[in-house]
This record gives structure tokens, C-alpha cells and sequence, in this order.
């Protein structure tokens, strides 16, 4: 027994025993009797309290003396009460005491919202297999809830300066459109993954690491498809059909050359052309014929800089959802820091179902995440970001 639990149990004795004296003193007044309910409650309480703080220092993995001496912060209590419930809840099916989900409506995914930890891991897995969910790629906003959200758009492209002479007004120049960006909101959910009670109440720790990894591939494949192709209006924008028209075709079907490629390069507007997160996008197969061009003197066009492949000093990211062939759309090349990703924290859940037919008789549950994003391109009228270019027939 630890000095914590002698302590406890002397304290919760000497309690229990003036309850008794006062209970059981024939003299007894009402007042008596309330006090010594009132030294039995405290009693009781001060067990609940103990096994609340062993709870706590098990899921922080320090000794319960540190949370008794108060050595825990409150940043850190919050945390680990939070992965306590999300572990109930997984385990058991129980849903915490507090209200933790949206009020009913239409959009309203149900199920838990997930600890801060576990928001974090899985944005992380999400964006190892869709680079345009990385915020080093993009412009990625996380929000705490998915509200309409409005942002202003300028023209890089034509915004200029002049000399301002004393007394003498700014000549009319043509000034840069600004206009709006508006972000609404799509939900993702994943295809539910089934596990038996026995192994999440025994194994919690790898099973959630499992379910994490599942989550994150299971939402990246469908968004990351919508992060190309997506129309816009069901569906976030995707980066290559809000790309504008480079001009730039290949000189030979389904072959690119570096002339093609360089053409691509000083299509985009220097603006644009100098950001930090300019980057190529493209399909693994025109990655590996890229791969293989060389220039005048022998040299790949591929580099490796501080780790990172790039082509003509931006880097490239690599796809399955960029289309590939003859008069495809197979690259895009630009600032990827115009493409806003909007993710919204309260938007990520996990949903159990213990009653599902054909597993609820196994023992099992199914597990469903949910994730609530849009996107779109930064781009007010007659700007232009992002090309595209097109593979010859």
C-alpha cells in the first residue's frame, strides 16, 4: 500500500468513526444526525477523488503522488481526462458527462469528438498520404467549427507602386481586383472498421494506434482525390480544375521534354513563381518519366535540395489522383500557398456502433470517423496561381 492510499484510508476511517459516534449517540440531535451525513459523504468522496487521480496519473504514466501534490498542470489534467473518456468510449460505449456534440440537424455526423492528441496524429496521417493536406504545401486553416468562413482574394499578378511626387495626385493605374473566397463545408466519413470488445478493452493502446493509421489512409484517398478534381460546388475545389490554361502542350504524345517543362516554369507569373510553397503537382508516372530527363551537359533535371526532389528549384508532389496519357492534364505547376484548405476541429468524430447486424452477435463494433473540410483556390478574376499543362494527343 502506498503512503497516498495509508493516508486516504486513515483519513476516510477517522471520518467513518465521528459518523458513527454521531449516529449512534442516543442524545443525538437533527443536527447531529446531518453532520455525521455530511462526514459520510466526505467519506465517500474522498475515495472517488483518489481513484480519479490513479486514473489521471495512469493515463499520464507519473507516480499518483504528483497529482496528489497538485505537480500536474491544468493544460495536462484536461488532456489526459479527455483520452480517458475517448478510451471509455471506445472501450465501453460510454459517452462522457459532458456535452461534447453539435445539436441535432441535418449535417449533425454524431459520435464523440476526438481529444486533441488524436486530432493532431490523425491530421498528420492524413496529410503523409495527400500532400495537399500538409500545411509545408499548402494553406491549411483549422477552425473550431465548419461555419461559412469568407476570405479576401487579391491579384498578385497586376498590384504595382510609383514614385509619389509632393503635391502631385497618384496617376490612374489599373487597380488589382479584390473579391471574396467563401469555404462552406463537406464531410467525409470512412468505411466503418469492425473490432471485437475482448481486444479493445485488452489492447486499447494498439488498437487505437491501428484504427488512427486506418482512419487517416481511409480519409486521405477520398479527399485527396477531391483536393485535384473536386467540381467546386459538391465537392471542395480541386487544385487542378481551378488551375488556369499555361498554354503549354508537349511537343510529343505522352513524353515530356525539358523545353515542355521550362515553358511550363515561365508561364506562371513571377509573382506567384517566388513563393515559398510553389511547387509542380503531378501523377507517379510523369514523376518517373521526369525522373529520367537530363539537360545539355548530362545532368538530371531533378535536383535534391536539403532533402527535397526539386525540378527547377520548386518542389514536386506527387499524386494518384493527377489523370496521366495523351491530351491529359498532367501537370500543375504553382503557388500552392493560394490553395486554401480549411479543416474544422468540432468536424472530426468517431462514431461506434455496438448494434450493427451481423457484428453485434460477434461481439464487435463498428468505428466510423468523420472529417468536415473544404477548399478552394485563391484566385479573384483574371488571376492566375496555378497552370496547368496539357500532354499532346
Amino acid at each position: 500500500m502506498t503512503n497516498e492510499e495509508i493516508l486516504l484510508a486513515s483519513k476516510r476511517e477517522s471520518l467513518l468513526s465521528e459518523a458513527r459516534a454521531l449516529a449512534e449517540n442516543p442524545n443525538a440531535t437533527k443536527a447531529d444526525l446531518k453532520l455525521a451525513d455530511v462526514k459520510l459523504a466526505e467519506a465517500s468522496s474522498l475515495k472517488t477523488l483518489y481513484e480519479r487521480q490513479v486514473r489521471l496519473a495512469s493515463a499520464l504514466g507519473i507516480p499518483v503522488s504528483e497529482v496528489t501534490k497538485n505537480i500536474v498542470t491544468e493544460e495536462q489534467r484536461n488532456a489526459a481526462e479527455e483520452r480517458e473518456a475517448f478510451r471509455r468510449y471506445m472501450a465501453y460505449g460510454e459517452m462522457p458527462q459532458r456535452r461534447t456534440y453539435s445539436p441535432l440537424t441535418e449535417d449533425n455526423t454524431g459520435g464523440l469528438v476526438v481529444p486533441q492528441a488524436f486530432y493532431k496524429t490523425l491530421l498528420t496521417g492524413v496529410s503523409q498520404y495527400t500532400e495537399l493536406m500538409d500545411s509545408e504545401n499548402v494553406r491549411l486553416i483549422e477552425t473550431d467549427n465548419a461555419r461559412i468562413m469568407k476570405l479576401p482574394q487579391i491579384d498578385l499578378s497586376s498590384i504595382s507602386s510609383a514614385i509619389a511626387q509632393q503635391g502631385v495626385d497618384a496617376p490612374p493605374v489599373a487597380n488589382p481586383f479584390v473579391g471574396g473566397l467563401t469555404l462552406n463545408r463537406f464531410s467525409y466519413r470512412t468505411n466503418p472498421i469492425a473490432s471485437t470488445i475482448e481486444l479493445e478493452q485488452d489492447s486499447f493502446e494498439s488498437i487505437m494506434d491501428i484504427l488512427t493509421q486506418a482512419f487517416g489512409v481511409g480519409l486521405a484517398r477520398g479527399i485527396g482525390s477531391d483536393l485535384v478534381n473536386g467540381n467546386g460546388t459538391t465537392a471542395p475545389q480541386g487544385t487542378l480544375t481551378a488551375a488556369a490554361n499555361s498554354g503549354v502542350t508537349s511537343t510529343v504524345s505522352g513524353v515530356w521534354s525539358g523545353i515542355d517543362l521550362a515553358a511550363v516554369y515561365g508561364s506562371l507569373n513571377r509573382a506567384y513563381r517566388v513563393s515559398p510553397k510553389c511547387a509542380w503537382l503531378m501523377h507517379d508516372t510523369t514523376y518517373q518519366q521526369i525522373v529520367a530527363l537530363k539537360d545539355a551537359n548530362g545532368r538530371p533535371l531533378l535536383g535534391i535540395r536539403d532533402d527535397e526532389e526539386q525540378l527547377f528549384g520548386k518542389k514536386v508532389l506527387v499524386s494518384p489522383d493527377m489523370p496521366t496519357g495523351a491530351a491529359a492534364k498532367s501537370i500543375v505547376f504553382g503557388d500552392f500557398g493560394q490553395y486554401v484548405v480549411r479543416v474544422a476541429r468540432n468536424g472530426v468524430r468517431v462514431r461506434r456502433n455496438f448494434e450493427a447486424p451481423g457484428y453485434a452477435e460477434q461481439g464487435a463494433a463498428l468505428y466510423t470517423c468523420f472529417l468536415q473540410l473544404d477548399a478552394a483556390l485563391n484566385a479573384p478574376s483574371g488571376a492566375k496561381p496555378v497552370v496547368y499543362a496539357t500532354a499532346h494527343v
